[in-house]
């Protein structure tokens, strides 16, 4: 296939899908992943679609509207909060552990049981959280740029103190994941969370069921990076099963 035909097909392909991967479009067009990055960039460079983390997302691809913080915390709390008991199980004495935002997040700082534990957080509802719990904790709030939507800071100063930090474990929630995909709406939300991900020995993602088969405009990760997928039982076996071959799936009841 000539590259002007290879370019074509690979348009055509996220234009038809919304969002496709690197290695969906090697396996379609029997290329290496080099060459295909090297197409989406060109593709990019020409407005013809939107390179993401991972590969290329539709132009024209509608996004789910984001709801607000409050509306977000009203929703699926029963399976939120069998998840945030089963995060808390998975924190052990002596971790450093990032918690991204989510109202699933928000909900873990009761059920910790751990000790000498220290938390870093971008989300201020987390902080409050813990902050509420009447006792002391190892707690640190990075600053940057507040998005309200989400109770998130974000942007270059959150970043660039990201950067410098390690961590045993991250937690990070998702507005939605399709096939390998984790998904976000705001990209410098995303971006600040990939920092996160990337420094942490050990990843999770928070994602009720509501969450899973969905997708939202901007890629941040992919779930075969991901050491674990904790979500509830309100999916059953056959809908996880795409997932668990990706992932570790955590299954709160």
């Amino acid at each position: 296939m000539l590259k002007r035909e290879r370019l074509i097909t690979i348009k055509s392909l996220v234009e038809k899908k919304g969002i496709v991967t690197v290695s969906e479009i090697g396996e379609t067009l029997g290329v290496s992943t080099m060459t295909v990055r090297r197409d989406l960039d060109e593709l990019a460079a020409e407005n013809a679609l939107i390179r993401i983390h991972g590969g290329a997302q539709s132009r024209g691809l509608a996004h789910m509207p984001e709801r607000s913080h409050d509306e977000k915390r009203q929703l699926e709390v029963p399976a939120k909060t069998a998840i945030a008991r089963l995060a808390a199980d998975m924190i052990d004495d002596g971790d450093t552990i990032f918690i991204g935002s989510g109202t699933t997040l928000e909900l873990i700082a009761p059920y910790i049981e751990a000790t000498d534990v220290r938390f870093i957080t971008n989300a201020l509802q987390v902080f409050e959280s813990f902050q509420r719990l009447g006792r002391r904790v190892d707690l640190q709030l990075i600053g940057g740029t507040y998005r309200a939507r989400s109770g998130a800071f974000v942007g270059s100063l959150a970043n660039e103190v990201l950067e410098r930090l390690r961590f045993d474990k991250a937690f990070v929630g998702a507005n939605g994941i399709n096939k390998e995909l984790i998904t976000t709406t705001s990209p410098e939300e995303g971006q600040t969370l990939r920092i996160a991900l990337k420094n942490a020995h050990a990843t999770f993602v928070v994602c009720d069921h509501s969450k899973l088969d969905q997708q939202d405009f901007y890629t941040f990760y992919t779930l075969d990076q991901i050491s674990g997928l904790i979500t509830d039982d309100g999916a059953d076996e056959a809908a996880l099963a795409p997932y668990a071959a990706l992932t570790t799936v955590h299954m709160a009841k």
